[in-house]
């Protein structure tokens, strides 16, 4: 953090650092909550101000997707973006509901890694027992047996 001259009524100005992660377009939930986190920490609460660090540091490919928001009069121009960025890339129910269902496997994740991905996919409108029969259906039978005969609760 840098201290700019002060003003002419004493007072000082505190410039931040703001760093914007590269925009995450399969989570922009998550990117945003990460925005904002830097903003909340650098104490930025002007959406104006927002709107330019973003701007100023959103790769060149996004844009024009907000290319009108950009040019507009808006006074809520940060909210305006962050609605659009949103609406444009975040998953559609039916294609986030796939995914759940068949885009998730076990792989190189520990099971319990594999059923906090299956939580993060899924949204309030799944229920806990459908996620855990999903988990359980992704496991090798051999980790899936020693849960069934342990009656662990996972």
């Amino acid at each position: 953090m840098s201290i700019e001259d002060g003003k002419a009524d004493g007072t000082e100005l505190h410039k931040v650092s703001v760093k914007i992660p590269p925009f995450w377009i399969d989570k922009p939930e998550i990117w945003f909550y990460q925005v904002e986190a830097q903003f909340k920490i650098s104490g930025i609460t002007a959406e104006e101000t927002k709107f330019n660090y973003l701007i100023s540091q959103l790769d060149p490919k996004f844009v024009e997707n907000v290319w009108d928001i950009i040019r507009s009069d808006s006074q809520t121009k940060y909210t305006d973006f962050k609605t659009r960025l949103l609406n444009l890339f975040k998953e559609s129910e039916n294609a986030r509901i796939q995914r759940l269902i068949t885009g998730i496997d076990l792989d190189d994740l520990k099971p319990s890694q594999l059923l906090q991905k299956l939580r993060s996919v899924a949204t309030s409108d799944v229920s806990e027992n459908l996620i855990k029969t999903l988990w359980l259906g992704k496991l090798p039978d051999s980790i899936k047996n020693i849960l069934i005969v342990s009656k662990r609760r996972y």
